[in-house]
C-alpha cells in the first residue's frame, strides 16, 4: 500500500470535509457537486450534509453497498494498511469508515489528506460497477 496525499477541496483546505472528499473521489465528481447534493439531501431529511445517516443514504442511492467490518481469524480488526494489502482488490475502490473519519482505498492505495493507514477499518462501501 502506498499513501497518496490527496485533497480535492477547491480551496485546498483541511476543514472536516472527509465525507465530501471521499465521495467526490470515488464518483469522479467535483467536491462542489457532492457537497451540494449532500446539503440538498440533508435539507430534505433534516440532517447535516456530513452526518452519518445522510451520507449513508446518499451512497446507497448511488449504488454503493455497505460491507461489514472485516475481522481477522483471531477476531482483531484490520488496519487500513492491512486491508489494502490483504483484502482490497487492485481494480476496486473502497470508501472506508474509521473512527470519526471517512477515507478511500483505490487500487490498493490510500488517498487522503493525512496518513490514516494505522487506523482500524470499520464498515466499508464498494460498488460493483466503477463510476
Amino acid at each position: 500500500m502506498e499513501f497518496i496525499r490527496y485533497n480535492n477541496n477547491p480551496k485546498n483546505k483541511r476543514t472536516g470535509d472527509c465525507v465530501v472528499r471521499a465521495i467526490a473521489l470515488v464518483t469522479n465528481r467535483s467536491w462542489e457537486a457532492i457537497y451540494s447534493e449532500l446539503a440538498e439531501q440533508g435539507i430534505k431529511e433534516g440532517l447535516m450534509p456530513n452526518s452519518r445517516e445522510n451520507w449513508k443514504k446518499y451512497l446507497k442511492k448511488l449504488g454503493y453497498e455497505m460491507q461489514k467490518m472485516p475481522k481477522k481469524e483471531n477476531g482483531k480488526r484490520f488496519t487500513i494498511e492491512e486491508f489494502a494489502n490483504q483484502l482490497a482488490k487492485e481494480d476496486k475502490t473502497y470508501i472506508i469508515k474509521v473512527a470519526k473519519h471517512l477515507t478511500v482505498v483505490k487500487n490498493k492505495n490510500l488517498y487522503d489528506t493525512w496518513n490514516c493507514s494505522t487506523r482500524c477499518v470499520g464498515n466499508y462501501w464498494i460498488i460493483e460497477r466503477e463510476q
